[in-house]
């Protein structure tokens, strides 16, 4: 029997598909298991109600394209892998989600402020300082999280030593710390990670950004002679497209004013949760990994938490209410005033003037309307078409702060794939890539949104006179039409 056809999955992305015993086992652990109750939109069905697939969903399919590229690999170039290689790919891809958060990047950046905060503000006469005793952040990213758990979750070690695998190899790859010349395969500008999320994103919210040509692309992967993974020259079109579909997806799904508005006050409900005693710190985190309740902390816990903060508070903290309600019954806060600018990521120093000047601005409005300050949201996001920009060398290996991105960016061939010496240079270094062009610009957004009164007896009105009182105090503002 085929190694990877073991067992096999039925998905309304990539149809029906084989997966080996060892991921079979580890889609069966209750640590993994919980991603089927962690969304991969966050709050993005509230707005396209078929998108709310899991995170569960996503990394098996991620694990099906990493497989589906190393085999390509293979049929283009020289560079073989063995059995347990392309499982130790295969495997990385479908840990990759691993250690996300209920509602995702929302909590995390929560958590990473405010536990960071907490850091900075204690001393010897203000409680326990777990930094003290601990190597750990006071708050894991969900990369780090993800780390901990390979490395102490009891069911995840018992199926890795049962097929011969050990946690610190699938840790490596996982964590890029042993990169190897596949890396890139689960963590690049095009990634399995990507092309799944896409299509998977496309297909559940019923819009055609998503829509790349990953059969395509999946099967033109190949290695250079230096150990670069590039794509055949035929493939280069197709790689432009799936980094501008990319762009319009994140636009129009993660960046809709609606979707941001909800998550803006998600992230203030769950600063308020942690604020009255959930505890989410890296050492929490690690209890919670060490006796298996992690399995059950996923986005139906954070939402039980909410409701029975709601039911709790009564009129202790309106605001808090206000905003528990406003995600709860998708009651969103209204956008108010909105900047979307394609510019040079030189101009990055002028946005920031910018959005520091909108921030010390919403305090003098919220006097003069008599809106509690804490009911305004100033959203604020940078979006590139590509890791780097043209404008910064890819050939360099200087170790600084672009190594990273320089090693995760799309490389084409410039030679035959079957030439000994194969040659390859990033896609944005080639004259007829559209990337050339666009890699060294990208997305300004700001916007601001406000819960408007609930006894308001006419809100549009109000709206239109928040609306004019902004755009008059800041006439020079590069407010969107």
């Amino acid at each position: 029997m085929d190694t990877f056809h073991f067992s096999r999955i039925t998905d309304p992305v990539h149809g029906t598909f084989g997966i080996s015993e060892l991921e079979s086992d580890i889609l069966s652990t209750p640590v993994f298991q919980r991603l089927h109750n962690v969304k991969q939109l966050g709050l993005a069905h509230l707005v396209y109600p078929g998108a709310g697939y899991s995170r569960f969903a996503h990394s098996v399919g991620a694990c099906h394209v990493a497989g589906r590229m190393v085999r390509a690999i293979a049929h283009n170039c020289a560079h073989q892998l063995d059995e347990h290689q392309i499982q130790l790919y295969r495997l990385a891809a479908l840990l990759h989600d691993i250690g996300h958060y209920p509602f995702s990047h929302a909590m995390e950046h929560v958590l990473q402020d405010h536990y960071k905060a907490a850091q900075f503000l204690s001393d010897d006469s203000f409680g326990p300082q777990t930094s003290a005793i601990s190597e750990d952040p006071p708050a894991f990213d969900h990369e780090t999280l993800g780390r901990k758990i390979i490395e102490v979750d009891e069911q995840i070690g018992q199926v890795l030593q049962r097929h011969s695998f050990t946690r610190e190899e699938i840790k490596a790859v996982f964590s890029r710390e042993t990169p190897g010349v596949l890396s890139n395969l689960v963590s690049s500008d095009l990634d399995c990670d990507r092309l799944d999320y896409l299509m998977r994103t496309a297909h559940g919210a019923g819009i055609p950004y998503g829509g790349v040509d990953a059969e395509y692309l999946t099967t033109q992967l190949c290695i250079d002679s230096e150990g670069h993974l590039c794509l055949t020259k035929k493939a280069l079109r197709a790689a432009d497209h799936f980094l501008v579909s990319r762009y319009y997806d994140y636009t129009q799904v993660a960046y809709h004013k609606t979707v941001v508005g909800l998550e803006q006050v998600l992230r203030d409900v769950i600063s308020g949760l942690v604020s009255r005693g959930l505890d989410c710190s890296s050492a929490a985190m690690r209890r919670r990994i060490s006796d298996g309740s992690i399995s059950a902390f996923d986005d139906q816990a954070i939402v039980s938490e909410m409701r029975n903060c709601l039911n709790d508070l009564g009129d202790q903290d309106r605001i808090l209410s206000r905003k528990l309600k406003s995600v709860l019954r998708r009651e969103a806060p209204k956008l108010i005033a909105s900047s979307e600018r394609i510019a040079p990521r030189s101009e990055e120093h002028a946005y920031l003037n910018n959005v520091d000047q909108l921030k010390k601005s919403v305090a003098q409005w919220a006097q003069h309307f008599s809106i509690d300050p804490r009911l305004w949201h100033l959203w604020k996001a940078k979006l590139n078409l590509t890791k780097i920009g043209s404008t910064v060398s890819t050939g360099s290996t200087i170790d600084d702060e672009f190594e990273e991105e320089r090693q995760q960016v799309v490389r084409i061939l410039t030679t035959d794939p079957e030439d000994p010496a194969s040659k390859s240079k990033p896609l944005i270094e080639h004259d007829f890539a559209l990337m050339k062009q666009l890699s060294d610009v990208r997305l300004y957004s700001m916007r601001l949104y406000v819960h408007l009164p609930e006894d308001c007896a006419n809100p549009a009105q109000l709206r239109q006179e928040i609306t004019s009182k902004i755009k008059s105090d800041l006439q020079f503002f590069p407010f969107s039409d």
